[in-house]
């Protein structure tokens, strides 16, 4: 529970009613912009009223995204889980469940970790979770230290980021602007948005975006989907999925063939321009080029002139590039252009996919996690992408076999029935009889449904915690707003429950009693460790509520002092990447299962899943009018590509492959290109007709390098579904017979209609004949 004496932080950056309080906190959900948020509470009953933007925040300026203005939908939720539960009866979808007490929980889950740890092994214990809260506290400290103490077998958490990171870290090691896409866009005068939806994805950079617009900048956006983004943009370019490293190189040939390089920058701050200008350039002459992108080579010499004539130009990359096999080299090849032009010169230039690296991986890690606990780096490592093969057929990396098998899994932060690739070997996994499943969740989510145990977890309002912003350079700390709804428990105070159950409290050692408040102060808030920290105190990122990373510390000037990198320039060539077996230049390799793949034949369409507008991968999916706002899971497919199948908007569509299938419902978008469909990645399998979501047709297939998945790279048919889909689509959607009566008696067009349940029973059999069948 809360302490109550600790909820007294009150910001008076704006005014309320006696009896009220206005509160700091911040949006800890998986976005680049983190806001920084006010929440009026009223005082009288302890439950918080009101949520807004802060007006003084830089970034945030007094506004929230749509999903966080409906925040307090999220936390006061008919869906929550606000008791610890255990399952009575079988596992999967439908399962029934029935309360306990903390106690009954923690003694079934930890009585089952020591019976595992004495019959298989530390590694037979697997961790799954991610970034359901981005506060560091919550994402990966009390658990670290569990988990390290535990021995518990290892983590690839390498589930979104890892191909961009990785090619990021080989070419500039641990650096970045020292802007981000919002500060460069009040200089630059040339923007490029690569892959990059920000109006659904990081709706704050947009503002910025349009005032630079305003004073005469050009908005370059460059996606081979119509979005939201791509309607403001100056110029919308449409390469074909997974050949951006391609336009990339392409762009460097034309640049350094007409002397436009900037020949000082690439001898003074690079390692291996040579090789690319002299070796690997030549192979990407404009007409190849063109043939691969589908882009005109008109349009690609236009772009690289404009790109290395302005006086400020600026890439901010997206994800969606990080999810292609082939993402790694295209990711270098986008970070790359910067250096042929001297880009980097400029406070606001450069290119990014934002500054994650810096903001989570400067801090004291060793301090954070405590791996001295044990001896964990000797465990075994399993790849969260890879967790359906993992459970489901006891293989791991490589290939080789799982001894022991995963006999345990605790899930938190994360949603794995949805988020992972091969749903359905999840799933199955998931069920096996010999397998323990424990699931801490703010929400009845369907991995819930798997669980012998489900915990239940807190909201942003219930705990204190400080994030990293991976989008701005901003660090944001709340204070506990609101006393925890029922029995729920934060994260790190859920492991120290553990801890204390395992026995692993020891006199002296205050791993598992530090406070939450005496991590942020003591580790993250420290200038010692972490220059970004330079000038901020933890009394004043306390009561103000966030403060900016000192980017212009002296021992962040890459360019004077030297890169991050083992040859302290930006490495062009990559020596690490090289023994990795992977080319060391950044370089176009056709994708699998991508544009030029021979299953395109059986299978002729490429599958983008992409972010929801209204969603944040599982998130916000139990928040009622988002989820009226989304309505259904679609297929965005072109004219050309709808008429080739007979399809209309509207239409129930079966999207299928040799691995599965999933069904969506049309949307035609005129300039959508061919040879490619688009739908909502993550969604959730039980609101989805056939009961799962697109990474049913995935792979578990890893990036170039980076370990990353390969969500984008999958081929798939798309036909009109059988009317006996049809059907139990429209019965899931109405929630059966009285969901229907129900809807239609709240639809206004009925209001004051006076009609018997059977007579609108019987309405809807004229309309939808047999339905109820």
């Amino acid at each position: 529970m809360a302490d109550s004496k600790k909820i007294t932080e009150v910001s008076d950056r704006i005014k309320v009613p006696e009896g009220f309080s206005v509160h700091h906190s911040f949006c800890p959900h998986d976005c680049p912009d983190s806001c920084s948020m006010l929440v009026t509470r009223d005082d009288s009953t302890g439950k918080a009223v009101r949520v807004q933007g802060d007006p003084t925040h830089p970034i945030t300026r007094g506004y929230l995204c749509n999903k966080v203005n409906h925040y307090l939908d999220f936390v006061y939720n008919d869906n929550r889980v606000l008791y610890p539960h255990k399952r009575v009866g079988p596992k999967g979808p439908g399962a029934k469940f029935e309360r306990i007490s903390w106690d009954e929980a923690l003694e079934t889950i930890t009585n089952n970790f020591k019976e595992t740890i004495e019959e298989y092994g530390s590694e037979a214990v697997q961790p799954y979770s991610y970034s359901g809260t981005m506060g560091m506290v919550g994402y990966w400290t009390m658990d670290s230290r569990f988990w390290n103490k535990m021995e518990a077998a290892r983590l690839e958490q390498s589930i979104c980021i890892y191909a961009a990171m990785w090619a990021g870290l080989h070419t500039y090691g641990m650096a970045h602007a020292n802007t981000s896409i919002h500060e460069a866009a009040q200089e630059a005068d040339y923007i490029i948005l690569w892959g990059a939806n920000l109006v659904s994805t990081g709706v704050h950079a947009i503002p910025f975006i349009r005032e630079a617009k305003e004073r005469g900048a050009k908005l370059v956006v460059i996606d081979p989907r119509q979005t939201r983004t791509t309607m403001m943009a100056d110029w919308h370019i449409q390469p074909r999925p997974g050949t951006d490293a391609a336009l990339a190189l392409g762009m460097m040939k034309v640049i350094v063939d007409k002397g436009m390089h900037d020949i000082e920058f690439l001898k003074e701050q690079t390692l291996g321009w040579e090789a690319l200008i002299e070796t690997k350039l030549p192979d990407y002459p404009l007409d190849k080029v063109e043939k691969i992108t589908g882009v005109p080579a008109a349009d690609i010499e236009k772009l690289a002139v404009e790109y290395a004539s302005a006086n400020i130009a600026v890439i901010r990359a997206n994800y969606g590039l990080n999810r292609h096999q082939n993402a790694g080299q295209m990711c270098r090849a986008v970070l790359i252009l910067p250096c042929i032009t001297g880009s980097w010169r400029h406070r606001c230039g450069g290119a990014s996919f934002g500054n994650l690296e810096e903001m989570w991986l400067r801090h004291d890690l060793a301090k954070l996690h405590r791996p001295d606990l044990g001896d964990r780096a000797s465990k075994r490592m399993v790849s969260m992408v890879q967790i359906g093969r993992a459970l489901d057929e006891d293989i791991g990396y490589d290939g080789e076999k799982l001894d022991p098998p995963i006999k345990s899994i605790f899930v938190y932060n994360s949603d794995p029935a949805n988020c992972a690739p091969n749903t359905n070997g999840v799933r199955r996994g998931l069920m096996r009889d010999d397998l323990f499943v424990a699931v801490h969740e703010t929400f009845w989510t369907d991995t819930c449904e798997y669980a012998d145990i489900v915990l239940p977890a807190d909201t942003q309002l219930e705990r204190q915690d400080l994030v990293a912003t991976y989008g701005n350079w901003y660090f944001a700390m709340n204070e506990p707003i609101i006393e925890p709804l029922g029995e729920s428990v934060r994260n790190s105070e859920l492991f120290r429950m553990l801890a204390k159950k395992m026995g692993y409290v020891e006199e002296g050692d205050n791993a598992f009693t530090q406070t939450d408040e005496e991590i942020i102060r003591d580790i993250l808030v420290q200038d010692e460790v972490n220059p970004l920290m330079e000038g901020i105190t933890f009394d004043y990122i306390k009561k103000n509520g966030w403060a900016r990373a000192n980017t212009e510390s002296d021992r962040r000037n890459f360019m004077k002092n030297g890169w991050p990198t083992p040859s302290g320039k930006i490495e062009i060539y990559s020596e690490a990447l090289k023994d990795e077996g992977v080319d060391p230049l950044p370089s176009y390799v056709p994708e699998i299962e991508g544009q030029e793949d021979p299953k395109r034949e059986k299978y002729p369409l490429q599958v983008l899943s992409s972010a929801s507008h209204y969603f944040i991968g599982d998130s916000f999916q139990s928040v009622p009018r988002l989820q009226a706002m989304m309505s259904r899971p679609t297929v965005e497919l072109s004219p050309e590509e709808a008429n080739k199948r007979g399809l209309q908007d509207g239409d129930l569509c079966r999207l299928y492959n040799d691995r599965g299938e999933t069904y969506a419902y049309a949307v035609i978008i005129e300039g959508m290109l061919s040879g490619m469909c688009s739908t909502q990645k993550q969604f959730k399998g039980s609101n989805t007709p056939g009961g799962v979501n697109i990474n049913a047709l995935n792979t578990e297939m890893l990036t170039d390098f980076g370990k990353s998945p390969t969500f984008y790279s999958v081929l798939v048919e798309v036909e009109k579904a059988d009317e006996k889909m049809r059907k139990q689509a429209l019965l899931q959607e109405w929630g059966g017979k009285e969901g229907y009566i129900e809807k239609w008696r709240e639809d206004p067009r009925n209001q004051g209609v006076e009609a018997s349940d059977d007579e609108i029973l019987k309405q809807a059999e004229k309309l939808h004949p047999g339905v109820f069948n």
